[in-house]
């Protein structure tokens, strides 16, 4: 079995991101894939500059110097940005309070999320794609901010249902995310 190590200590993110790479480039049979988090590991925080695909690829690039000791046969840096009234906004911490407390967003309006892929292999190969997942805002009063997880899930509605993201079967959930990122990463070409 091959390791895989995704950089991060957001649950939520880790949960969606293990589920899509087990049904494109990281199967369950073949791989295993662990977050920052699962295996109680910490890095210290950098300062995060640039769009969401430098984020992700410096996330990369950091735990891969930081972690040789772990022998992971890949590392994989993510960074999301909103595409929010027409701009790509890489730092989405600035619009949540905005986008759940402050009607930045009126009910129904479009807007995106970009997740930015990068992976690095041993011999230090780095891949790289980015995602465009649309939805739809849907006001929740209920949405609270807790660390580590992805509060704006609560407002996020998949374009085709009447559901925030929060509310989704896994399976449902991955049909959707599957939509929208399969051939990017499936174009990645990992060897």
């Amino acid at each position: 079995m091959k390791n895989v190590l995704i950089a991060t200590t957001n649950n939520d993110k880790y949960t969606t991101v293990k589920i899509i790479f087990e049904n494109t480039i990281f199967p369950s049979n073949e791989f295993i894939i662990n977050s920052l988090k699962t295996l109680n590991i910490e890095l210290e925080d950098k300062k995060e500059v640039g769009d969401n695909l430098n984020r992700a690829r410096n996330k990369a690039l950091f735990a891969y110097e930081s972690l040789k000791k772990y022998n992971f046969d890949y590392i994989v840096g993510l960074d999301d940005a909103i595409i929010i009234k027409d701009r790509l906004e890489p730092n989405i911490k600035e619009y949540i309070n905005k986008i759940l407390y402050e009607n930045y967003l009126k009910e129904n309006e479009k807007f995106a999320f970009s997740r930015a892929y990068v992976i690095i292999d041993k011999n230090k190969n780095i891949y790289e794609t980015l995602a465009t997942i649309p939805y739809i805002f849907k006001e929740n009063k209920d949405a609270i901010v807790k660390e580590n997880s992805y509060p704006l899930s609560y407002i996020s509605c998949p374009i085709g249902y009447d559901k925030p993201v929060n509310e989704l079967t896994d399976e449902e959930r991955l049909d959707y995310y599957l939509k929208y990122v399969k051939e990017s990463i499936m174009s990645l070409n990992i060897k």
